[in-house]
């Protein structure tokens, strides 16, 4: 991941008019380099020689994903770099780049995301008696990794990026849409970020799934504060509406819980807290083939009982005839007879149960 974030930073900044005007020239280019920048004595310095940039990148693992690592620039004056209004040349350098870096995201070729948040700046004045004395500033950037959030089969937060995209197709879904290399969100273009905290078994079970709750975090990154703070209203309220998540194996995830917090940290914690119920169909165990639904006091010449609405059928039989009696999948008619109770129903019972099981409003 270094090379290709390297590039893009380097490019970014490079590419900028302003810091152009800014800083020294080598080679033609601005004095912008990575790690160290060539002794004064190397042929292709135009004068002045000052101000110059350098920066280094720094990664470690932390399996919290607080950060990725660091990103240092070290920008380099002397005592005859004039100064730009009330300002010294490397606090106006400064500036610029905390309006280049700061907030803005890279996605390098491997697709993995990482965004740049300023931490600090540091005065220096360097240890070599050189004349004309320098000095200078080092800023440092904390990198944030948003890696991909993919998982097995029915994929919550795959489900999650669906739902929001279909109701607020003006976010961009941090790894879920195509990331541009460089890009830094807007009040108008916000960035959304769903993260999969963690899960836990539940001791609800069904004969076609198996439940389990699902703890999310939403990070929402605006420009500004007030915006920000708008549309994490906006999605928790959508979602309490809605009461549920249809995933993409097109199963429901029942919202159990939403909170907010405005002064979470976007970047590393998320202001919005989900907690949903999804099922994972169970491993059906090997029996005879049973196409037809069955039951014992049916009129024989009722050869496939389907039309029968007076017959009680097992829960069984009726969830494995889901799509073709209730518009809906084998789990979600095993969920709703289990959680009405019902072993056995008739046709008309199970379509009430499991049309109520819908519409109801999740609590």
């Amino acid at each position: 991941m270094n090379k290709g974030i390297r590039q893009l930073i380097q490019e970014q900044v490079s590419a900028d008019a302003q810091i152009a005007g800014m800083l020294a020239a080598y080679n033609g280019k601005p004095a912008f380099f990575y790690q160290k920048a060539p002794s004064d004595s190397r042929a292709g310095w135009g004068e002045p020689r000052y101000p110059r940039a350098d920066f280094n990148l720094d990664t470690r693992h932390d399996p919290e994903r607080r950060a990725e690592g660091t990103l240092t620039v070290n920008i380099w004056c002397t005592t005859e770099c004039p100064a730009v209004g009330d300002l010294d040349p490397d606090r106006v350098i400064e500036q610029r780049l905390l309006e280049l870096i700061s907030g803005t995201f890279y996605t390098g070729g491997d697709r993995e995301t990482i965004c740049a948040e300023w931490e600090r700046s540091d005065e220096f004045i360097s240890e070599e008696t050189t004349s004309p004395e320098a000095y200078g500033l080092t800023m440092t950037f904390v990198l944030m990794a948003f890696p991909l959030q993919i998982t097995t089969d029915p994929d919550p937060i795959q489900g999650l990026n669906i739902w929001t995209k279909r109701h607020f197709p003006d976010m961009t879904a941090i790894a879920y849409d195509g990331m541009p290399p460089i890009w830094k969100p807007t009040d108008g273009n916000p960035a959304i970020y769903w993260r999969f905290a963690g899960t836990s078994g539940t001791d609800i079970q069904s004969y076609a799934a198996t439940w389990y709750t699902g703890a999310f975090a939403a990070h929402i990154i605006a420009k500004s504060v007030p915006e920000r703070n708008k549309w994490t209203k906006a999605l928790m309220e959508r979602a309490q509406i809605d009461g549920e998540i249809i995933l993409p194996d097109t199963s429901p995830m029942f919202i159990k819980g939403i909170a907010a917090r405005n002064s979470a940290d976007p970047l590393r914690e998320g202001q919005m807290e989900l907690t949903g119920r999804y099922g994972v169909l169970a491993q059906h165990r090997k029996e005879t083939a049973q196409p037809r639904l069955t039951n014992p006091h049916r009129n024989p010449a009722n050869q496939g009982g389907i039309d029968d609405m007076e017959a009680s059928y097992k829960a069984s039989e009726l969830a494995a005839q889901a799509g073709r009696l209730f518009g809906t999948t084998p789990e979600v008619a095993g969920a709703a007879l289990r959680d009405a109770g019902k072993e056995t129903a008739t046709i008309e019972e199970a379509r009430a149960i499991v049309r109520a099981f819908l519409e109801r409003e999740v609590k």
